[in-house]
C-alpha cells in the first residue's frame, strides 16, 4: 500500500477521491432511480393499446435488442466501464467511454424509427412502437452523462493545478522535484 500524501498535496488528492466517489455514487443513485420506474411508453399494433416499460425490465431483457439492431442496453456495461476509469483518476479514458455510452443511451431512441416485435412470433402485425420516453429514461440518461461530465471537469481542475504547481515552482527556480537546479535528492 502506498503512503498517503500529506499537506496539502495529501488534502487534494483525498478530495479528488471524495469528488470521483461522489461523482459514482450519484450516477449510482440515477441508474437505480431509472431502473425503478417507467422508463419507455410503447404502444402495441397487435392489441391497439399503450403499455409502459419499467426501467429494470429494459435492464433484464435488453441485451435481446442486439438482434433487433437495438443497442441502447449496451451503455449499462460500459457505464460500469466509465466510472471505473473515473474512480481510478482515468479521466481522458473515462470521458471517452462516457461519450460512447451516452451515444449507446441515446440509441434507444432509433426505437421511434424501428419498431421491435411485440411477440417471439415476429409478426409484422404485432410490433411494439415507441411512443416517447418517460422518467426512467431520463433518469438512466442522467447516469450515464455523470461520467463523462464529471471526467471533463476533474480533468480540467487537475491540468490546471498541475500548470499552476509548475509555474510555482519555476518562479521559485526548482526543478521537477522541487529541488533548487543543480541539487537532487539521491
Amino acid at each position: 500500500m502506498m503512503p498517503t500524501p500529506s499537506g496539502p498535496d495529501g488534502a487534494h488528492a483525498s478530495s479528488l477521491r471524495l469528488t470521483r466517489a461522489s461523482a459514482a455514487a450519484l450516477s449510482a443513485i440515477l441508474f437505480v432511480l431509472g431502473c425503478a420506474q417507467p422508463a419507455l411508453v410503447l404502444y402495441n399494433t397487435g392489441t391497439g393499446k399503450e403499455d409502459s416499460m419499467w426501467g429494470m425490465t429494459l435492464l433484464l431483457t435488453g441485451w435481446l435488442g442486439v438482434f433487433l439492431m437495438q443497442g441502447g442496453w449496451f451503455a449499462n456495461p460500459l457505464l460500469l466501464l466509465t466510472l471505473t476509469l473515473l474512480l481510478m483518476g482515468r479521466y481522458r479514458g473515462a470521458y471517452w467511454t462516457g461519450v460512447v455510452t451516452v451515444l449507446f443511451g441515446l440509441s434507444t431512441l432509433s426505437w421511434y424509427l424501428y419498431s421491435i416485435p411485440a411477440d417471439e412470433g415476429g409478426s409484422p402485425d404485432r410490433q411494439l412502437e415507441l411512443l416517447h420516453p418517460t422518467f426512467g429514461y431520463f433518469f438512466w440518461m442522467g447516469s450515464l452523462l455523470v461520467g463523462p461530465a464529471s471526467a471533463a471537469i476533474l480533468g480540467r481542475k487537475e491540468a490546471a493545478r498541475k500548470n499552476d504547481d509548475a509555474a510555482l515552482q519555476g518562479a521559485m527556480g526548482l526543478g521537477a522535484g522541487g529541488d533548487p537546479p543543480g541539487q537532487s535528492r539521491l
